[in-house]
């Protein structure tokens, strides 16, 4: 199964997961296949992303404006004034660790596990 952006969407994939509407109703349902009226309609919905059967779409570097991808690519300039701390150098790669694997999950799983926007990284360990 794999999150992806509509527009890379492809007559013949078939959905994964039901896509529903802002208010929480499913207007397609999962094991349909996509077809072009099929996208025209969910692309007049606003739908931004599904999910799909497989992994048929290599995304690498596709995801890159999520909001996790946009955060760890701002960790070397927020954490400028520390280049000689080690510890702050943890920190900021436990950020970066953090963020690249939540870019690299797509933003559907955060909403999928009930997460919001604000969710918090874990905590730094000694």
């Amino acid at each position: 199964m794999q999150k992806i952006p509509l527009n890379l969407a492809k007559p013949g994939m078939v959905l994964a997961k039901p896509v529903p509407r802002q208010d929480g109703i499913v207007v397609v349902a999962s094991g349909t296949e996509i077809t072009e009226g099929l996208l025209d309609k969910l692309e007049s919905m606003d739908v931004e992303t599904i999910v799909v059967e497989g992994n048929p779409v290599n995304l690498d570097g596709v995801m890159a404006g999520s909001s996790y991808a946009t955060r760890a690519g701002r960790l070397d300039h927020l954490f400028r004034k520390f280049p000689d701390d080690p510890w702050m150098g943890r920190v900021k790669e436990m950020f970066r660790s953090y963020f690249t694997i939540k870019a690299a999950s797509g933003p559907a799983s955060s909403a999928e596990s009930g997460a919001t926007q604000g969710e918090q990284p874990p905590k730094a360990g000694g």
